[in-house]
C-alpha cells in the first residue's frame, strides 16, 4: 500500500465535491431544520412565558375573588348571628309578656279569691254578730256569759274554718 499521488488527488477532489453536493442539499436544509427548531423552542418559551404571567394574573384575580367571596360568607355570618340575636331577644320579650300577663291573670284570680273570701268571712261575721246580738238582747250578760259567747263564735268561727 503504498502512496498513489492519482488516487490522493481523486480521492481529494471526490472529497470536495462531496463537500459541495452536501453543503447545497445537506447543510442548508439541515440548518434551516435547526434554525426552524430554534425559533419554535424561543417561540415556545416566548408562549410558556407570556402562560405564566396570564396564570399568575388569574391567581390573583382567583385569590382576590376568594378573600371577596370570604369577606361575604363573613358578612352572612354577622348577619345571621344579628337576625338570630333580634330574634332571641323577640322571644325573650315574648316570654316576658306573656309572663307579665300570666301573672296579671294569677293577681286578678287571687284578689278575686280574697274578695269573696272576705265577703264570706263578712257574711259569716256579721250573721254570727246578729245572732250574739240577739242572745244578749234576750238577756242580761254577765263576765262569764261575755267569755263563754266570745269562746263559743270563736270555736264555730275555728270549725267553720275547717
Amino acid at each position: 500500500m503504498g502512496f498513489r499521488g492519482d488516487t490522493a488527488i481523486w480521492s481529494l477532489v471526490t472529497f470536495l465535491v462531496f463537500l459541495y453536493v452536501l453543503s447545497k442539499l445537506a447543510w442548508v436544509p439541515l440548518n434551516q431544520a435547526l434554525d426552524q427548531r430554534e425559533a419554535r423552542i424561543r417561540q415556545d418559551i416566548a408562549a410558556a412565558e407570556s402562560n405564566r404571567i396570564k396564570s399568575e394574573a388569574l391567581l390573583r384575580e382567583y385569590e382576590s375573588r376568594l378573600a371577596k367571596v370570604q369577606d361575604e360568607v363573613k358578612e352572612i355570618l354577622a348577619e345571621a348571628r344579628r337576625d338570630a340575636e333580634h330574634t332571641r331577644q323577640d322571644i325573650l320579650s315574648a316570654a316576658q309578656r306573656e309572663a307579665d300577663a300570666t301573672r296579671q291573670r294569677a293577681l286578678a284570680e287571687i284578689r278575686q279569691a280574697k274578695d269573696v273570701a272576705l265577703a264570706e268571712l263578712f257574711d259569716f261575721v256579721s250573721t254570727n254578730v246578729l245572732q250574739a246580738a240577739e242572745r244578749v238582747l234576750r238577756r242580761q250578760l254577765s263576765g262569764d256569759d261575755h267569755e263563754r259567747l266570745v269562746r263559743e263564735a270563736l270555736a264555730e268561727l275555728n270549725l267553720r274554718r275547717n
